[in-house]
């Protein structure tokens, strides 16, 4: 089974989660802006949550994914309260990409944000690791 990971990260939380995901699945987590360089049986992918909706550059690269170099998308997402992995969801199966059934929101809040005088290294909680290996167990079952 061919893994990857993909997501936008503005402050540092998302990327530290998709680290997470990653070390799980056994592959390396990459910024959206890393090309798929080959087909991909499940990519995970996601993004922090930004006045409501995810980033502008996260839409964009979902709506540009083939359905035949990605095969399943399993969300997530990183916020203060909300989730917005049923945009991701709406976005790729618009696309005629299977989705996850389950998807990831995780709530960070903004204390790691660099915008907000952190320093962008978000550091996550046993329970938030725990959580994440949980997603990435279910998803390559």
């Amino acid at each position: 089974m061919t893994v990857a990971v993909r997501y936008q990260s503005r402050g540092g939380n998302t990327k530290a989660v998709a680290e997470a995901i990653a070390k799980a699945a056994g592959v390396t987590a990459k910024p959206i802006d890393a090309p798929l360089d080959e087909v991909v049986d499940i990519l995970f992918v996601g993004g922090g949550v930004y006045a409501w909706t995810i980033d502008s550059s996260l839409k964009s690269y979902l709506e540009n994914l083939n359905k035949d170099s990605v095969k399943s998308v399993a969300a997530f997402t990183t916020g203060g309260g909300m989730s917005m992995t049923d945009k991701i969801v709406e976005i790729v199966k618009g696309k005629g990409i299977d989705v996850c059934d389950k998807t990831l929101p995780i709530k960070m809040g903004v204390q790691n944000y660099q915008l907000f005088g952190g320093k962008g290294e978000a550091v996550l909680s046993e329970k938030k690791v725990d959580l994440i290996n949980n997603f990435v167990k279910e998803i390559m079952l």
